[in-house]
């Protein structure tokens, strides 16, 4: 127990001058500083105390029998009572001899109970009167006096009323200092503990005026017992007129007290009150099997859309945000479909996964969507190409460095990626470009999830969904010990492997056209068509730089373009010297034959969709068909 926990408010009401003096000297033995009064009688020690008590600062009171009673009757303070032993009523007996031989005791029966049995061993004719509330001394000390006893042992009021009906009367005194510390060091530890409740209940207050979520307590009666201010400004409630109040009268809308019966969380739970839409969160409160009450929290829908909308402004700024959705990856192959599939199963979980996939095949487009259908989508997306940056720099990129942890560190130090993709999630492209050092490092962080500073010997904990890609087929560098099986294994628990652009030939129309809106707005440059036959030449490529290569040449098309007509004239203009090359290699009327009957095949012969699969009109295809002889 701490004596000095924090100044104490304690006040002591001595009955008597010897209580006082033993009060004084345990006082000046604890070093506290304790207020002690004496000399009054019962009702000016009353006012005293309310006087001292004007701004409720008083923490506890310590005194004795009758006054302890009264104190306890008058104000809502904790008092501690100064034990009374069978030794301090043999003392007042004894002293009481002198008055006569036939001796009231009035008190508690807790204190005492049977003292008349020791009439025979104190030579001495006790009459014991018990009481149970300081109202009945009066009576008490009538029926001593009709007993005819010489003198009344007992507390300072029964001694006072004795002495108005002219008895005498003999004060049961505790003055051992024992008793007296030992009530000191409850009243101290009743004050730290007085003071550890205020302290609690402000910070409860704090905390629920201070969130931005409305909270909503009851107790298992369904009447409110919490409301606060956010509470009161998004409901339009003042709390004075919730606040004790059943809550289904106040708020139906919430229900809670269902959870009550059900017991059980809610979640996410979105409801209409009036014409706001609510987020929910409800949970009970319960002691073992037993619901004492319920909790409800809750943001408008409005509010979360602002918060998200403001956290990812901040994520941006810091460049760790994805722009990327499912959505934004385009095509309608089978092969694509599958794929996105695939992908959206694996955001829902937190597991490792690697992406395969050649130069250009949008392998971040997949890692961002797949952050932004996880549950951390409002967490950072950091990003990090391993072959951009030297050994030296990516170690500390990644993991951070403290103060003069290298030369040319910062004062500071900094934080490494890991760090500042807690929460979130860290896309480590071209992982197969990673030193076998840095590979030691990494795979702590995989199997610990937990990262060391250059130069620290403190080990900070992480929360990060990694998600690597590799354009290399990483077995091989494994077998030529350039990449360590362990972490292999580590990150390619979930793999995607992204087609390439070649494989999924009905999709480059969809590509063409995209990249022309994009690219013509970027430029403001108006293209109004392109004709047909770019777009078949551009299906019969194979496009080794797929999709970023693609994307180039529809920029240098719009870019070159003056009439706002593509021609394949244009993109023969266009075209790279080795591209050039390699279409002019090709058997084109073949290809396209292909191309058609692939189209045909996928859309089972309809020929409107094969027309839109190829980014031609009906006419064309006709023509086509007729062309190539395609049944």
């Amino acid at each position: 127990m701490s004596i000095n926990e924090s100044q104490h408010n304690i006040i002591f009401i001595a009955t008597y001058k010897k209580m006082a003096e033993q009060a004084e000297l345990v006082v000046k033995e604890l070093g506290i500083e304790v207020e002690i009064i004496q000399g009054l009688n019962l009702s000016d020690s009353v006012q005293a105390v309310r006087q001292k008590n004007q701004d409720n600062i008083i923490d506890v009171i310590i005194t004795r029998g009758g006054t302890a009673l009264k104190m306890k009757e008058e104000f809502n303070i904790p008092v501690i009572e100064i034990e009374v032993t069978i030794l301090d009523i043999l003392k007042a007996v004894e002293k009481a001899k002198k008055h006569g031989r036939r001796i009231g005791v009035i008190g508690f029966p807790n204190i005492i109970c049977n003292i008349s049995s020791l009439s025979d061993f104190l030579n001495v004719d006790i009459v014991e009167i018990q009481i149970n509330s300081i109202q009945e001394s009066t009576e008490a000390v009538k029926k001593a006096s009709q007993l005819g006893v010489d003198v009344i042992v007992g507390d300072r009021i029964a001694v006072e009323t004795a002495a108005r009906f002219g008895i005498n009367g003999q004060l049961i005194a505790t003055d051992t200092y024992e008793c007296i510390i030992k009530s000191f060091y409850k009243a101290i530890e009743i004050a730290n503990m007085k003071k550890r409740q205020l302290a609690k209940a402000e910070e409860l207050r704090l905390i629920t005026e201070l969130t931005h979520n409305g909270i909503i307590a009851i107790d298992r009666e369904g009447i409110i017992t919490l409301f606060n201010a956010e509470a009161s400004r998004i409901l339009n409630i003042k709390p004075e007129d919730a606040t004790n109040n059943p809550v289904d009268e106040i708020i139906p809308e919430i229900n809670l007290t269902n959870t009550l019966t059900t017991k059980l969380n809610i979640f996410d739970e979105i409801t209409d009150i009036g014409r706001k839409h609510i987020v929910l969160y409800k949970a009970p409160i319960l002691v073992g099997e037993v619901a004492l009450g319920a909790v409800a929290t809750f943001q408008t829908l409005e509010q979360i859309q602002f918060i998200e909308k403001k956290a990812r402004k901040k994520l941006s700024q810091k460049g760790h945000i994805a722009k990327y959705t499912f959505d934004s990856i385009l095509g309608k192959s089978r092969i694509i479909k599958d794929i996105k599939d695939k992908a959206k199963k694996y955001s829902l979980v937190d597991s490792a996964i690697l992406i395969y996939g050649e130069t250009g095949t949008g392998k971040e487009v997949f890692a961002q969507s797949i952050h932004n259908h996880s549950l951390r989508r409002n967490g950072p997306f950091v990003a990090v190409n391993c072959a951009a940056l030297p050994y030296s720099l990516l170690e500390s990129e990644l993991f951070g460095y403290v103060k003069g942890a290298f030369t040319g560190a910062r004062d500071e130090g900094k934080m490494g990626l890991f760090e500042q993709a807690h929460g979130g999630t860290i896309f480590l492209d071209e992982i197969g470009e990673i030193p076998l050092k840095v590979q030691a490092r990494l795979l702590r962080v995989l199997q610990e999830g937990q990262v060391q500073r250059i130069g620290d010997d403190r080990i900070i904990t992480v929360d990060t969904r990694i998600i690597c890609a590799t354009n290399k087929n990483l077995v091989d560098l494994m077998k030529s010990n350039k990449f360590r099986e362990d972490l292999y294994y580590r990150i390619n628990v979930l793999n995607i492997e992204l087609p390439n652009l070649r494989d999924r030939v009905e999709d480059i129309p969809i590509f063409v056209n995209h990249f022309i809106d994009v690219k013509s707005k970027e430029y403001k440059k108006i293209i109004t068509s392109i004709d047909d036959e770019v777009i078949l030449r551009l299906s019969t490529y194979s496009w080794p730089g797929n999709i970023r290569q693609l994307e180039n040449i529809i920029e240098r098309l719009v870019v070159e373009s003056s009439d706002g007509v593509i021609t394949i004239d244009d993109l023969n203009n266009v075209m790279e010297d080795g591209m050039a090359r390699d279409m002019s290699t090709l058997n084109i009327d073949e290809i396209t034959k292909k191309t058609v009957e692939t189209a045909l095949r996928i859309s089972k012969n309809n020929k409107t969709l094969a027309a839109k699969t190829l980014g031609i009109d009906r006419t064309t295809l006709w023509r086509m068909i007729k062309r190539f002889n395609i049944e």
